[in-house]
């Protein structure tokens, strides 16, 4: 059946926009040519999501598009939506045949948009109109080209259910990366480093803090995506570790506790760097970052590095003052009341008296439950 290869390529190219929003322009203007139409417009709108709305064009310049958007509301659609069923391909010119009765209707500045376009015959579908989204797409003939004919508008009705689909597709794409990118942003705020690999010991995620420690901390680095350390050793150990970690049935089958750690040793640095590496768990069981699932979680950090907490945060939560927040994260940083009298100037009774306050704003008895307050809230400079 002539047309057959056609329009499965033009199916192909609308289901790779659904997922691949930039590629909208392209499934345009297959749109365009398999319907022997010189321009189009899709035009999206999600009242639920809005970053999942938007419009794209083919053969449009950018200057009558924005005209066409300063304009508002465009006549066709509604002339659509009183004649023609959901979902349904119409030509205008066949709704209203009379040139001067729709020009009428078009009125005389958005006459003047089509004429300036060389946008004479105009045709098109509704995809979705109702609360939750409004959809619908455009496709424009020149003069020179003739009206349309009922095999052209048996065409796009072909692709409307695809298009209908494909909406819905790049809508759940878009809700998908947006709980992605806030997945990430929360584990960016962790004051621990962490890294996720995937099946093949890639690593898909690196949060701020690991980052760091990875680019200054001489005990660990990454080299070529692989975690290096000052030891071959050690090197060996947490490779066959991550191995074990991406593989948990195969550890369990060996009765192999998979959770592994190791305590990183540079003669520069007098604590060791912990390291904890075990399969994901719980949240992170579904992390994807770029496509990619993650299989295992890498978590360390310098016991030595300061922590960064936000002492203006801290005190906005917590309605502390200015004194009583730099008290706080001083606790946490484990310095005692009478260091930090020492370094403030001020008596120890008065730091106590601070302390106590902060105490009972917080809801805390000891020094150990501020700490831990502190270090599990969201006080963390980004990095």
């Amino acid at each position: 059946m002539p047309g057959e290869i056609e329009v499965s390529t033009v199916i192909g190219d609308i289901y790779e926009a659904s997922y691949q929003p930039t590629f909208w322009p392209n499934a345009l203007e297959s749109i365009a040519r398999f319907t022997h139409s010189s321009s189009a417009a899709l035009m999206y709108q999600d009242n639920e999501l809005d970053s999942a709305g938007d419009a794209y064009t083919y053969n449009i310049s950018a200057e009558i598009s924005a005209k066409h958007k300063a304009y508002g509301a465009d006549p066709n659609f509604q002339i659509m939506s009183n004649s023609v069923p959901l979902g349904k391909a119409a030509a205008i010119d066949h709704i209203i045949r009379d040139r001067k009765e729709l020009e009428s209707l078009y009125g005389v500045e958005f006459n003047q948009l089509l004429a300036e376009a060389d946008m004479y015959y105009l045709g098109g579908a509704l995809l979705f109109m109702d609360d939750v989204h409004v959809a619908a797409i455009g496709l424009q003939r020149k003069k020179s080209m003739g009206g349309w004919t009922a095999p052209q508008i048996e065409k796009l009705d072909v692709l409307i259910p695809h298009l209908q689909r494909a909406i819905n597709i790049q809508k759940e794409f878009t809700r998908l990366y947006i709980s992605e990118k806030a997945f990430h942003k929360g584990l960016d705020k962790l004051i621990t480093g962490m890294v996720l690999f995937d099946k093949a010991l890639k690593p898909i995620y690196i949060n701020p803090v690991a980052r760091s420690i990875l680019d200054y901390h001489p005990a660990i680095s990454m080299t070529n995506d692989m975690i290096c350390t000052n030891s071959k050793q050690q090197t060996m150990k947490i490779h066959d570790a991550l191995l074990m970690a991406v593989s948990p049935e195969q550890s369990l089958r060996d009765s192999v506790q998979p959770n592994f750690s190791i305590g990183l040793k540079h003669p520069d640095y007098q604590s060791p760097l912990p390291v904890l590496i075990s399969h994901t768990q719980g949240i992170l069981d579904g992390f994807v970052s770029d496509g990619h699932h993650a299989h295992a979680v890498m978590c360390f950090s310098d016991p030595e590095k300061t922590l960064p907490i936000v002492a203006e945060e801290l005190a906005g939560v917590y309605r502390l003052t200015p004194a009583e927040a730099q008290v706080a994260v001083s606790i946490a940083h484990g310095i005692s009341p009478s260091d930090i009298a020492s370094c403030n100037e001020v008596a120890v009774s008065t730091v106590r008296s601070q302390l106590k306050a902060v105490f009972s704003k917080v809801g805390v008895k000891s020094q150990s439950e501020l700490t831990k307050v502190i270090l599990s809230g969201p006080f963390v400079k980004d990095i």
